[in-house]
């Protein structure tokens, strides 16, 4: 129990900390908005043409330059507060980082109870990697994303799904997972023969019906939380975080029914972790006033539109089912339970 509260805080502070570096940039801003330096440089891009120069502007000024007659004044937005850290959608924007740091902690450097100092450095080395891609792969979506805001009056992001911090976090999950994926923080000089496929008995044909069973089920979900104004519009990025978690949820607890029945410590610690998050964001938006839950939101109700006062509940709920679930595979509760095992011996 103390090694599954060490892990749960450490990640906890990991995630606000970095979060609070993206918010410190929206409070650099204040009620200014960043613009687009164009007298420095080629277009004023510097750093390998990765980041712009950016200069504070006063909203006022820019929005009246903008809308007058002559296309020459106008300002390219470069990105205003709440578009890096987002704190109108706390709980999502905190949730990816929870995520990718469980990933870190517990399934790359194995803390805190599996860690091995004769691997410590490998897999030190194997972080360090993780986070300069995943700063490289933001600078040139930063830049991409920049390069296609010409409209003058657009920015960077302006739902949750696009904020700065959800980007470096997202990219630093999916290079977690792979680095994990191929072995490289546990890399030994003393290698296997591999087996041979010829030998292979695969079950890849139930894998993959169950695999489509789930992906139908979570499309119709998304449609009917579109539909009733639960989810972002576009759907895009709500969606594919529902497709993260059926791939994850089949690598976490098996591929199909006959499986999943086995662990139901993992699967119940993964829903029951769920409901529990939800309310805590609730009642935080509502103890803040400024940092929003994502749903049933008054922050989300004024920017816009009561009807969208809900729009983050989809990401919300995957979000936290995966951090739930990778959790109850961290502490080692995804597996089956003792008793069924027994039982089957």
């Amino acid at each position: 129990m103390s090694n599954i509260l060490l892990l749960l805080v450490a990640v906890v502070i990991c995630a606000t900390f970095s979060l609070r570096i993206f918010q410190g940039l929206d409070e650099m801003m204040g009620e200014q908005y960043w613009v687009i330096d164009t007298a420095q440089g080629d277009h004023g891009w510097y750093g390998m043409g990765l980041l712009p120069h950016v200069k504070k502007a006063a909203k006022e000024v820019v929005q009246a330059a903008n809308t007058d007659a002559d296309e020459k004044n106008n300002y390219i937005i470069y990105a205003q507060n709440g578009d890096f850290a987002g704190n109108s959608v706390y709980g999502i924007c905190l949730g990816i980082p929870l995520i990718m740091y469980l990933i870190w902690l517990a399934f790359i450097l194995g803390f805190p109870d599996r860690i091995d100092p004769y691997l410590l450095p490998r897999r030190i080395f194997t972080l360090t990697v993780i986070v300069m891609c995943s700063i490289i792969v933001n600078l040139f979506l930063m830049r991409i994303a920049a390069d296609f805001a010409r409209d003058p009056m657009s920015r960077i992001a302006n739902v949750a799904g696009n904020h700065a911090s959800l980007l470096f976090h997202n990219a630093g999950i999916w290079f977690a997972i792979l680095f994990s994926a191929l072995g490289t923080p546990n890399h030994s000089a003393r290698e296997t023969a591999a087996p041979d496929s010829r030998n292979w008995q695969t079950q890849a044909n139930e894998k993959f019906n169950w695999m489509f069973v789930l992906l139908f089920a979570v499309t119709v979900l998304e449609v009917a939380l579109v539909k009733n104004k639960l989810a972002l519009p576009d759907a895009a990025v709500d969606y594919s975080v529902w497709i993260i978690l059926v791939v994850i949820f089949m690598r976490m607890f098996g591929f199909s029914p006959r499986y999943w029945v086995k662990r139901g410590r993992g699967i119940g610690i993964m829903i029951a972790g769920t409901l529990v998050t939800l309310p805590i964001f609730y009642l935080l938006e509502r103890a803040t006033g400024t940092l929003g839950a994502g749903f049933a939101s008054p922050i989300l109700s004024k920017a816009l539109g009561p009807e969208n006062a809900n729009i983050g509940l989809s990401l919300m709920v995957s979000i936290y089912l995966i951090f739930w679930m990778e959790f109850a595979a961290a502490i080692r509760m995804n597996g089956p339970s003792k008793s069924l095992s027994l039982g089957k011996q």
